[in-house]
């Protein structure tokens, strides 16, 4: 008897069908998924080859995915012959085998294809053949993992990765700073994503604005800084951009398409990381001495058994005004994202064109309807691309029940689409609005949230309280969206978005509080449900990957885990972190390293309350609304030189750059690049009193400029500023100076 399995995911050729593996944690493979919404689509497809012949008999794994409307059915071809049996359309909620047709098959090769009805989100996981009626696949997942291993000849093998000295989980935008970060301090790093591209929500598929502090003048800085530019002077993707950047680094080993599903623990401790290959659910291991979580739904820290929360606090247990007063497992939304190929920009839930004649729209049964007419209370302004409150209510499950989820928020969309088309007051500027696409990227805002020696609240956007351990900033407002999502109706959008200043944020935030090497970035750090709100962006996230990369490169320096980094080591973790260009507010340079700061400063000419001395003053930013920068008076060239207390062995030069951050406001607006600051400039040396030059940098776009060079005993640094885009001046914030063994 011959029995035959086929992944999905092995299929030739996809035709109309996506290829989807959000849900491979909870229903164990990728599948395909029908995707039009204008019909049926064309066919998937797949060769094989039997040995005998005579009757087989064809299994899809499949899923009515909306039970009680069977929304779609797929039908199965080999060769010329169609099966008379629709499958996908039982009672049954959840993934199962179904019987999809009898066929007479000559010894050979043969092609199968699964065709779908109606386009409308029709799926499949796997495909049995067998000539063996009295088998039938097993819809437990252990047995029929078995099943196929035994059907694809597989044995039991798990590829070992060896040791790094940290593990990052998740390729998010924080995992990736965080990567590059460790890396250029010179750990091996271990960075492994379940998905396809890099960046999580940022990314080209996720294509979720980045943003950040929100307040003028305060766009963060470091390495997210550097991937900005790179990727607006380049014309990158985010995907593209965050790729580049990880792949120059040669202590990262990048791993996609892993989904880490087990770890193992000894004493509080993680020592080893288990991990499917999530298109073919091969086994790999890892292990490492640091490690961080950047799954978004802290899934690293679950199987580790670090403590957490899901869902609201009761206002009781932080004092919160904006909490409920009973706690509740209510998160907020996501919202669907996609893309299609007839545009050319990320829709929100749903896409759609302006055709010539009106269009007439008749949503499908299993679209969820909305409050009618004016009783919505949203005002569209996305009109073709959907809207950040196309939400579902917040009693789904973004953790455990992942796909069905999803599914709701494609039933929200269509369901808004009628609203749109057949109720909305204004409902005549879309007569000849066609649809053309709905999304099915779940964007999550928030499920699990890890819990750390310090919980961040509401409270503390308030009271704004001194840190000792601040490592980054929020300033997004308290964001947090409405329970009851798109249904809100008059109460509007919000739970609350209340305005907050630019608030250092502490590291004792970042770290579990019960796993000593599991810190954690992006939306599960230690916040509560309200205290989410500003740090859940993807720029404040960013420099939360930073700030635990350079904890981890002090975790292997001293021999400690992350809380004793806190504890005797946390004015070293602020120093290097401002040192790489990163902003915290309120830290101020004072590293003793720096030999700068003993230097005499001195310059060709300088503008009131442009001193030169100002290089070495510890503020390099202007939004502080004090003296930050040397500022030159005359036009350019202009020198700006740095003579040392006594002539040391130099090898390093950093030079802050200014750029117009008070001109923007919004993290996702375009970053200035080549945008008056100091494009061209010289770094020279003076040796037994000759002036050699060290460093020529041209066109810069960057505003941290390293300049490395051998090393050589000098007086005394000057820095020739030779050309600025967009003024006449040259501004430099900040100027620090390093002997060789220092430069880290």
């Amino acid at each position: 008897m011959e029995k035959i399995w086929i992944d999905a995911m092995e299929f030739h050729h996809c035709g109309g069908f996506r290829r989807d593996t959000q849900f491979v944690r909870e229903m164990g493979q990728g599948y395909l998924m029908a995707d039009s919404v204008d019909g049926a689509v064309e066919p998937a497809w797949v060769e094989f080859t039997v040995k005998q012949e005579g009757r087989y008999r064809v299994f899809l794994r499949t899923k009515n995915w909306c039970v009680g409307y069977d929304p779609d059915g797929l039908i199965v071809t080999i060769d010329e012959k169609k099966s008379g049996h629709i499958a996908g359309m039982m009672q049954i909620s959840g993934w199962y085998f179904e019987a999809a047709g009898d066929f007479d098959l000559t010894v050979g090769t043969h092609r199968l294809s699964v065709a779908d009805t109606t386009g409308w989100f029709g799926r499949f996981a796997a495909v049995v053949i067998t000539n063996d009626f009295d088998f039938y696949p097993s819809p437990e997942r252990s047995r029929w993992m078995a099943q196929r291993a035994e059907m694809k000849g597989l044995k039991k093998e798990v590829t070992d990765h060896g040791h790094y000295d940290l593990l990052i989980a998740g390729g998010g935008v924080p995992g990736v700073t965080g990567a590059i970060t460790a890396a250029r301090h010179g750990l091996r790093v271990a960075l492994i994503s379940d998905r396809p591209v890099l960046g999580g929500n940022g990314s080209d598929e996720g294509n979720v604005a980045l943003e950040g502090g929100a307040h003028r003048g305060y766009h963060e800085t470091g390495v997210i800084y550097e991937i900005k530019n790179s990727r607006y002077a380049e014309n990158l993707t985010w995907s593209q951009a965050f790729e580049r950047f990880v792949k120059q680094e040669p202590n990262i080993s990048l791993f996609t398409n892993l989904l880490i599903d087990h770890c193992v623990c000894e004493n509080q401790r993680i020592q080893t990381v288990h991990a499917i290959d999530t298109r073919n659910l091969k086994e790999h291991t890892f292990r490492a001495d640091q490690f961080v979580d950047d799954t978004g739904d802290g899934w690293l820290g679950y199987y580790a058994g670090a403590a957490y929360h899901v869902g609201r606090e009761a206002k009781w247990e932080y004092e919160e005004d904006f909490a409920p007063e009973e706690a509740d497992g209510n998160t907020m939304s996501g919202c669907n994202i996609g893309d299609h190929p007839d545009f050319h920009y990320t829709i929100c839930s749903y896409g759609a064109e302006f055709v010539e004649e009106e269009v007439e729209y008749v949503p499908p049964a299993w679209a969820i309807p909305l409050p009618q007419g004016e009783e919505m209370n949203r005002n569209p302004k996305r009109i073709i691309l959907g809207e950040w409150w196309l939400e579902n209510r917040n009693d789904y499950d973004d953790l455990w029940e992942q796909e069905y989820t999803r599914d709701a928020l494609i039933r929200v969309s269509a369901g808004f689409f009628d609203w749109l088309k057949n109720s909305w007051p204004e409902r005549d500027k879309v007569r000849n609005l066609k649809l053309k696409t709905l999304g099915t990227f779940n964007a999550k805002r928030e499920t699990r949230r890890l819990i750390g020696d310090y919980v961040i609240t509401q409270n503390d956007y308030r009271t704004r309280p001194h840190y000792p351990d601040a490592v980054f900033f929020s300033g997004w407002n308290i964001d947090v969206h409405h329970v009851k999502g798109i249904f809100s109706g008059r109460e509007g959008a919000f739970t609350c978005d209340e305005k907050i200043a630019v608030t250092p944020m502490p590291f004792g935030s970042l770290y579990s509080k019960n796993i000593s090497n599991l810190m954690m970035v992006g939306r599960c750090i230690s916040t509560t449900h309200i205290g989410m709100g500003p740090t859940r962006v993807m720029l404040t996230g960013a420099c939360m990957g930073q700030a635990v990369a350079t904890a981890a490169w002090l975790c292997k320096k001293y021999k400690v885990d992350p809380r004793e980094v806190r504890a005797r080591h946390i004015d070293e973790l602020q120093q290097t972190l401002l040192k790489d260009g990163q902003s915290i507010p309120g830290c101020k340079n004072h590293d003793p390293k720096d030999l700068a700061l003993t230097a005499m400063i001195a310059a060709d000419s300088w503008e009131e309350n442009g001193e030169p001395e100002n290089v070495v003053n510890g503020i390099n930013r202007a939004a502080d609304g004090k003296k930050y920068a040397w500022i030159s008076k005359a036009e350019l060239p202009q020198n700006l030189t740095l003579t040392l207390k006594e002539p040391r062995q130099i090898s390093q030069v950093r030079v802050t750059l200014d750029m117009p951050f008070e001109r923007y406001t919004m993290g996702y607006e375009d970053m200035p690049r080549k945008d008056e600051t100091l494009a061209d400039f010289a770094v020279e040396i003076c040796t037994d009193g000759v002036w050699k030059p060290v460093g020529l940098v041209k066109n810069n776009i960057e505003r941290l400029v390293v300049v490395d060079f051998a090393p050589k005993v000098a007086s005394a640094v000057r820095i020739c500023a030779l050309r600025a885009t967009g003024i006449p001046k040259a501004i430099i914030p900040e100027v620090r100076i390093y002997e060789a063994g220092d430069k880290l």
